[in-house]
């Protein structure tokens, strides 16, 4: 088989589950009046512990966000009594967060609960199978490194978790680690995320108005004014071509990106090339069972 396959296969049937949980999302944000984002990060305020989250280590993750963007959403959720400021810019964990976030994980284990794809046996064969491929991201070498998948691990709701919820814990671990992938890959040629964000915008679209740009990437909370600053660097570097207002990549641009995704693929890959093809294989075909066999909310 094509390594390549196992990554789209892992992200096909992630996003598969989202629109069962989305009402459990929306119902737990209405309830504690927060947005998703806010819900999400307050979610991820554990993985930080005992060390307090602050934006510049929720930007680690998330290196396309205005740092003031999550600041803002941080300082929210401290006025809403879900977390207490501690020194310097960061903040811990409230008693009353710290009961949102079990609630909100009991409320998606109880509808995952009621999930099942394939036959139990398929779905702890699938499980221990991820496991093993998250374990082996864990114990990889830099780089790429294992920042974000050693976060998500802390998320582990454990052996006593519904099963499909320790199937989505796996996944997850195996997206982050596609996101430290992706990040030593691209950090050697821009330091500047708002920047990166704009290109892989331009290699999808091919060209686009800066408008237009700035509208598609505002849930990442950044100016026109941080825009127009990571545009006018993309320039510099031969990366983007503008005429008016209309931005277009280069073909030096173009190559950048594509070699930055080669060295992603090269970089998750890495670890993986321990199992033989055939545990490669039988994983995706698991993998693959279980996305066909989630409910569609359509049907």
């Amino acid at each position: 088989m094509d390594l390549k396959d196992l990554y789209p296969a892992i992200e096909a049937a992630s996003l598969a589950l989202s629109p069962m949980l989305e009402p459990v999302v929306d119902d737990e944000c209405k309830w504690f009046g927060l947005t998703r984002q806010e819900l999400f990060i307050l979610t991820a305020v554990p993985t930080f512990e005992p060390e307090p989250v602050s934006a510049r280590l929720l930007k680690v993750r998330s290196p396309y966000t205005s740092p003031n963007h999550l600041r803002t959403r941080l300082e929210i959720l401290a006025a809403g009594g879900m977390l207490i400021p501690a020194d310097g810019d960061g903040f811990h964990l409230s008693e009353q967060g710290l009961g949102a976030i079990k609630e909100f994980m009991q409320a998606l284990h109880t509808v995952m609960a009621g999930i099942q794809p394939m036959p139990i046996t398929r779905m702890m064969d699938l499980a221990s199978r991820l496991k093993d491929l998250a374990d082996a991201c864990l114990e990889a070498p830099e780089p790429p490194g294992t920042w974000c998948i050693r976060h998500a691990r802390r998320l582990d709701p454990g052996r006593k978790a519904p099963m499909m919820a320790r199937i989505d814990q796996f996944f997850d671990e195996l997206r982050a680690y596609r996101d430290d992938a992706h990040l030593a890959a691209w950090h050697g040629y821009e330091e500047n995320g708002h920047a990166w964000d704009i290109l892989t915008y331009l290699w999808v679209e091919k060209q686009a108005v800066l408008g237009i740009i700035n509208q598609a990437l505002k849930r990442r909370g950044n100016s026109m004014e941080e825009t127009l600053t990571a545009v006018s660097g993309l320039i510099r570097k031969g990366w983007v071509s503008r005429e008016g207002d209309s931005l277009r990549i280069t073909p030096f641009g173009r190559e950048i990106r594509r070699t930055a995704e080669a060295t992603t693929d090269r970089y998750f890959l890495a670890p993986l090339r321990r199992f033989t093809e055939l545990e490669l294989e039988q994983a995706v075909e698991l993998i693959n069972e279980y996305r066909k066999g989630i409910p569609s909310l359509a049907g």
